[in-house]
Order: structure tokens, then C-alpha cells, then sequence
């Protein structure tokens, strides 16, 4: 499976200066040892991979180092917070944890923000989704770090992938007069996922790691997605965005056959539509509507493969919608 639009937190693991199969060590001075330290960053300054502030100021990470075929769990679900400018774990139930410079390979699985995770191993992340209008849960990319490869020890670098999909509308309006939209719902004719669990199970077994994507509904709705207004200036040729975003379980038995209501200028309008996008993890999916027809009618469903694309995101600081485009 592949996951779209990364988004980037940078675990510094130092390595041991001389460890004896010592995997875990604490206390705030350890005599010989590096500790881990933790720093979110981009990658690079043409990477707009971070995790914002506010929405994804914290995750859960699980690690684990191998050792001819045993593993030693590093890290069990450790919950990791941006505070003070940095990225923090250490608790009074989380020790400071070291590399291992003889273990043959560390895993890492994570799943952001902390409390979407409802599971975490060395195999899986489970994340609990919700239809909502403020942001996307996000799954760990598999890494494994091989001892003698450039990063061991070095910074750990765990990529996230939005979960959700993102579902929009926009408009045309080839008339002569702008149009007045308010009052957008589309709505499904049947129920569709409105809650889920999702699990990543990673194949550490593969040259090149792969994970599989399983959904576990746990509620339905039939519930209308509501759209701000907008207007639509006359003679358009580019579809005019509303500026509602809705992040929605990714589905792939939902229905296909929903229906567009509107008010035009003040005159309520409603049409027919056949949605024949299976919403995918991490895809926005803008729905196109024609206003020039006596009713709304679908055109065209553009379907893009990250959510947005932000130049003011920084480093664990917060975004807005300044310099973003669908």
C-alpha cells in the first residue's frame, strides 16, 4: 500500500560510545553514554513535511532492536510531545533510551497524534478515524535501520502518512451574472463509514518493507456533509473552491449514488450524482459542480494525491490557510 503526503519527525538516537547489550539505561547523566535526544525539522528547506503544532504536536512511537532474530522492545508505545521548542518523551514512567551499537537492525512503527493510537507494536499501528472537519490521524512509514548502514545511529527519521481522505467541492459558472452558492450538502443515499479503526501491518520480511491496510468500521451515517457558501464570480473557468474540508474514513464500499443540494441565488436546487471515487487514505477529492444547468450538475471529480500544499508550515508551529492551494 502506498501512503501519500509525508510529513517528517526526527528522533536523534546517538549511539552508544561502548554498550554492552545495555538497551535500556537511566537517569539523567549516564558516565560514557550518549543520550537520545529529540528535534523535529524538515528534512529540507523544499520539504514541506512537517507536523504542525496543534494538530500534530505529539505521536506514539514503538521500537524495538534485533539481535539474531531476538528483539528487545526500546520503546513500548512511548508517547513523544513538541514542548519548549523540542521534542520530549522522557517521563517519570519513559526512561532516556540509548542504541544498542551490537543489535543487528532497529524497527520503528509510530501513529500520530498519540491518542488516535489504540494499538502499537513492532508489526502494526491501529488508528481510530472519525469523520471531522480539523485534520487527519496519520501512520508511521515502516523504517528499519540496519547496523553499518548510514543512519544507524545517527537521527532516525520517521515519515508519517495522512490516514483520512479529504472530500471538497467546488463550482463553475460559465453565465454572465456571479451566483450566490449557500446551503451545500451532498448526501449519500445509504450509510457510509462515519467512524473506523484502521491498522497498518508492516511486512518487516520484504527487501523493500510494504504495508497492508485493513478498515474495521465502527459506525455508519447517512448524515449530509455540510459546505460553506461561496460565490461564484460569472465566466469562470476555474472551479472556485468552498473553503470547508472535510477528513473522512477512507471507504471502499461507499455508496455511489448521492445527491447535491444547493441554494442558487436564493433558489433551492438539488440534483442526482453518481460518486464513482473510491476514497483512498491520504487523497483529496474535490467534487466539481456545473451552476450554468438548470441543476447542479457533476462535471468532474479532480482527485489529488496529498491534501494541501502550505509554504507557511514550520517546524512544530501551527499552519493557516495563508499560500495554500488545493
Amino acid at each position: 500500500m502506498k501512503l501519500h503526503h509525508t510529513a517528517t519527525a526526527l528522533l536523534f538516537l546517538p549511539l552508544l560510545l561502548s554498550c554492552n547489550n545495555k538497551d535500556e539505561l537511566s537517569g539523567d547523566v549516564v558516565s560514557g553514554y550518549s543520550p537520545l535526544l529529540l528535534s523535529a525539522e524538515a528534512p529540507s528547506p523544499f520539504s514541506r513535511s512537517y507536523i504542525p503544532q496543534g494538530m500534530y504536536d505529539n505521536f506514539k512511537v514503538f521500537a524495538v532492536s534485533e539481535t539474531g532474530g531476538t528483539q528487545t522492545v526500546v520503546m513500548n508505545g512511548y508517547d513523544v510531545k513538541f514542548q519548549n521548542d523540542e521534542w520530549s518523551y522522557v517521563t517519570d514512567t519513559q526512561r532516556l533510551m540509548y542504541w544498542n551499537s551490537n543489535a543487528d537492525r532497529y524497527l520503528f512503527t509510530a501513529g500520530a497524534p498519540s491518542d488516535a493510537v489504540t494499538a502499537i507494536s513492532a508489526t502494526s499501528v491501529t488508528l481510530h478515524l472519525e469523520n471531522n472537519l480539523s485534520g487527519s490521524v496519520m501512520a508511521c512509514e515502516p523504517l528499519a535501520i540496519a547496523n553499518g548502514s548510514p543512519n544507524f545511529g545517527k537521527t532516525v527519521n520517521l515519515r508519517f502518512a495522512y490516514a483520512h481522505c479529504m472530500v471538497c467541492v467546488a463550482f463553475l459558472n460559465t453565465s454572465s451574472a456571479d451566483v450566490n452558492v449557500s446551503d451545500i450538502m451532498l448526501t449519500p443515499n445509504a450509510s457510509i463509514s462515519s467512524e473506523a479503526n484502521m491498522t497498518y501491518a508492516y511486512d518487516w520480511s520484504m527487501t523493500t518493507v510494504t504495508t497492508t491496510q485493513q478498515l474495521t468500521t465502527t459506525a455508519t451515517s447517512k448524515a449530509s456533509l455540510l459546505y460553506d457558501d461561496v460565490t461564484v464570480p460569472a465566466n469562470t473557468t476555474d472551479a472556485i473552491l468552498s473553503s470547508t474540508r472535510y477528513y473522512c474514513v477512507p471507504d471502499a464500499s461507499n455508496t455511489k449514488d448521492w445527491t447535491v443540494t444547493l441554494n442558487r441565488n436564493g433558489e433551492q436546487k438539488t440534483a442526482t450524482f453518481e460518486n464513482s471515487k473510491t476514497w483512498e487514505s491520504g487523497k483529496n477529492y474535490i467534487y466539481i459542480f456545473s451552476l450554468t444547468e438548470k441543476s447542479p450538475k457533476l462535471v468532474k471529480v479532480l482527485t489529488k494525491d496529498s491534501f494541501f500544499d502550505c509554504n507557511d508550515i514550520i517546524p512544530g508551529g501551527e499552519f493557516s490557510d495563508t499560500d495554500m492551494t488545493e
